[in-house]
């Protein structure tokens, strides 16, 4: 339940009214290129150390988590997307409601955590493709909870009204 209601206020929170009609491209895989999304499609799977790269977009998992996924206390926070067609923007969405259940946070470009109601920009702006890492800190400077990490990929533009949102989790015990 808790899962859906953070999609929800993702999804509330990343997107407005817009057109999907006037872009271009479709889900899937062609060539070696992941294609623009024309609807707002979600994937959520369980933590992973490594990010799992690729064109096909649901069976790409881009966020890993370093050693934590495996129970370890290093969360390791990698960013990998396999190249998009033309520019995206990306958007970083951290949820830690052992922290503050009110709050969805984002990773702004110069790698500070903000809450979204502070405004919604870019982690990343205009890129086609995307291998960082984000974080590596130990497990004990955090509060005992689950985690959930959001990768929203989006056309270049502002129109956030088309996406694919990738959601995945770690456990601080």
């Amino acid at each position: 339940m808790k899962k859906t209601i953070l999609v929800s206020m993702l999804t509330c929170l990343l997107t407005f009214a817009g057109s999907a009609g006037a872009l271009m491209g479709g889900g899937g895989t062609m060539g070696t290129f992941m294609q623009m999304p024309m609807a707002q499609e979600m994937f959520e799977y369980g933590p992973i150390t490594t990010p799992i790269m690729g064109t096909d977009i649901s069976t790409t998992m881009p966020i890993g988590v370093g050693p934590v996924a495996m129970g370890g206390d290093i969360i390791t926070v990698n960013v990998a997307l396999g190249e998009f067609s033309n520019p995206m923007d990306m958007y970083l969405t951290v949820y830690a409601p052992a922290a503050n259940p009110f709050t969805i946070y984002l990773v702004h470009p110069d790698g500070t955590l903000k809450p979204a109601s502070m405004g919604i920009e870019p982690w990343m702006a205009g890129v086609t493709d995307t291998d960082q890492t984000v974080t590596n800190m130990p497990t004990s400077s955090l509060e005992k909870g689950t985690y959930t990490l959001g990768l929203m990929a989006t056309p270049t533009g502002g129109n956030r009204s088309t996406y694919y949102m990738w959601t995945t989790h770690f456990v601080v015990q």
